[in-house]
């Protein structure tokens, strides 16, 4: 099980979203894979966030475009909608930190994921290079993801890390933008699949599916030809801990 599923940002029923704690407390369960997501601060550091805005995780609504690291990594990061202040001393971290953490686990491999808000404020050879600036020395160790097509075929153009896509849409289109840019990996959300008995689409790509929480959903996707999952519950899935509603 653990060559299949992708621990999604760390385990966010647990504790706060791209969290180094989080990555810490899923490697020493077994997992194999991580996945995480990466904004670029005002000045230029890579830092771990999802969303454009630091409100979920730190109450304050700021782009992390706008603002410059100082800032952004002296906030409490803890969600507190969601853990009230369960978890008030952790700060958002680096991606060079996250880095560090991937080298204590040679095994482990990382999907990064290259943000929308990030290339549209400072452009898509910035980003990529800061990316792959803060990345060198665990490389052999990182795949980049994005929904951003052209980000990704300009990534190909700029190293020889694995790529995978993140498709926006199932349809035609699509299908043949996969094909043009062949990545090594296409992930989708199980709500755009077409129904059964509709094919996944043949390719050089392995098929990832996203989000999948339930242990007996997970052989229905592998029948389908799914070769790994992503999950927000991966100690469950592994047998580590009982999982969440």
């Amino acid at each position: 099980m653990t060559e299949i599923l992708i621990a999604h940002r760390g385990e966010p029923v647990t504790w706060p979203e791209n969290s180094l704690q989080g990555y810490r407390e899923v490697l020493a369960a077994g997992a194999r894979y991580i996945e995480t997501d990466v904004q670029i601060t005002a000045d230029g550091v890579a830092v771990l966030s999802h969303d454009p805005s630091l409100h979920r995780l730190t109450g304050r609504d700021l782009a992390v475009t706008d603002t410059p690291a100082d800032t952004v990594l002296s906030l409490p990061a803890g969600y507190p909608e969601r853990f009230g202040d369960r978890y008030r001393d952790y700060r958002i971290s680096t991606l060079a930190e996250f880095a560090a953490l991937l080298a204590d686990w040679p095994q482990a491999r990382a999907f990064v994921e290259i943000k929308h808000a990030s290339i549209n404020a400072f452009g898509t050879d910035r980003v990529i290079g800061i990316m792959l600036e803060t990345l060198a020395d665990v490389s052999g160790q990182c795949i980049l993801i994005s929904f951003e097509y052209a980000a990704l075929a300009h990534a190909r153009d700029r190293t020889d890390l694995p790529l995978g896509w993140v498709l926006p849409h199932w349809d035609d289109e699509h299908r043949q933008l996969a094909e043009n840019l062949a990545p090594d990996y296409l992930f989708v959300n199980h709500k755009r699949l077409p129904p059964l008995p509709a094919a996944l689409w043949d390719g050089p790509w392995q098929w990832v599916v996203y989000t999948v929480n339930r242990a007996e959903e997970i052989p229905l996707y592998l029948e389908r030809g799914f070769a790994m999952i992503e999950t927000n519950e991966i100690r469950s899935l592994l047998g580590g801990q009982p999982g969440h509603e």
